[in-house]
């Protein structure tokens, strides 16, 4: 009789556990699910490419409008699915999202390698522009929402003469090679390099750069020099080449628009103690709205660092990745979308009332 009930109990509690497992499960998977919000397609053209997008609108007249700006890499409009929850969030509290393939990838023509990151701000000015014909959206605020390499995009939309009310700046950097030596270092220690292997790779690294990226570098030259079976593609040593010495320090001096920086404290990619206080130097006096975080156990993206710290997406562990899926929103560090949300509620508030 014991012997039954201990089984009994055993059993209840297994399938007490596997039910809130469920339950978290589909409540993580919902968070992908946009269905229930309007979404529009929306093309505009750039650089004789035609560059496709998906505006999601929350069903609220006159909502603020977030353009998400990507990061590095070949990325759709959702970023392969991470930016849905995100997306979700923003909806559920009245905030329209528009985001786009980028050129070369998904539905857009072009090719992303091609852009420096000038071009990159003057595609998402002209989405801003496309945007802003749309029915609907006549009173709206407008404003972008960029992550890491968009450090050197979001500053050139947050000039006086930019149509832009508000930006957030998610993981990013001011300087393109301190930051390159950050990701350096970060993996070299993770692999349990010494701090002397360590400064030597980084000062090899440079020296290889200043001959190899300079203006009269040439692709062939790059490709005879390497030491390692993966060399950039041609494509990609140009883009790099193009944009190597990024540094939006004398931009950054010109800002007008409210910004909002955020890094998260595990970051593996971008310093973020150094770029949160470089940021604040910079704009803490150029608008009294300038906000400036780091989210304590937050990853690149702003992810759960306990769960979620890796360099690469390509780095993560399949159970990382059904990790994902299961939780939705609470994969990020708490609070964090909602803390996004309110201060851009609050900077589109302030826009309407100067508006009238």
């Amino acid at each position: 009789m014991q012997r039954r009930w201990v089984y009994w109990l055993t059993g209840s509690v297994f399938g007490a556990v596997l039910l809130l497992l469920g339950l978290q499960v589909l409540s993580g998977l919902d968070d992908f699910d946009l269905s229930a919000y309007e979404a529009r397609s929306v093309l505009f053209s750039h650089q004789d490419t035609q560059i496709s997008g998906t505006l999601h609108l929350p069903g609220v007249q006159d909502a603020p409008v977030i353009l998400l700006v990507h990061g590095d890499g070949p990325q759709d409009r959702y970023s392969g699915g991470g930016y849905l929850p995100l997306i979700k969030v923003f909806l559920e509290s009245g905030i329209a999202v528009y985001s786009w393939d980028k050129p070369g990838v998904g539905a857009s023509q072009g090719n992303w390698l091609d852009h420096s990151m000038s071009d990159r701000a003057d595609l998402a000015k002209t989405a801003l522009s496309q945007l802003k014909t749309l029915p609907g959206l006549s009173l709206s605020s407008f404003g972008f929402l960029g992550f890491s390499q968009a450090g050197w995009v979001l500053p050139h939309l947050a000039q006086e003469s930019e149509p832009t009310d508000f930006l957030v700046l998610i993981g990013g950097a001011v300087d393109w090679q301190r930051q390159g030596q950050y990701y350096t270092r970060q993996r070299l220690a993770a692999d349990g390099a010494s701090a002397e292997a360590i400064k030597s790779e980084l000062d090899r690294q440079a020296g290889r750069n200043e001959q190899y990226l300079g203006p009269e570098a040439a692709y062939a030259d790059y490709l005879t020099a390497q030491d390692t079976s993966s060399p950039m593609l041609e494509d990609r040593f140009n883009f790099v080449k193009r944009n190597w010495r990024s540094n939006s320090t004398e931009t950054l001096k010109t800002s007008e628009k409210p910004m909002f920086i955020i890094h998260g404290s595990d970051d593996l990619n971008v310093d973020p103690d150094y770029n949160s206080q470089t940021y604040r130097q910079i704009l803490e006096n150029q608008h009294p709205a300038n906000r400036f975080e780091i989210i304590d156990g937050a990853t690149h993206g702003l992810l759960r660092s306990d769960l979620f710290n890796y360099q690469r997406p390509d780095q993560m562990p399949f159970w990382v990745e059904w990790a994902f899926l299961a939780l939705g929103r609470e994969a990020f560090a708490p609070g964090t979308l909602d803390l996004i949300a309110n201060w851009v509620h609050d900077q589109s508030h302030s826009a309407s009332v100067t508006v009238r």
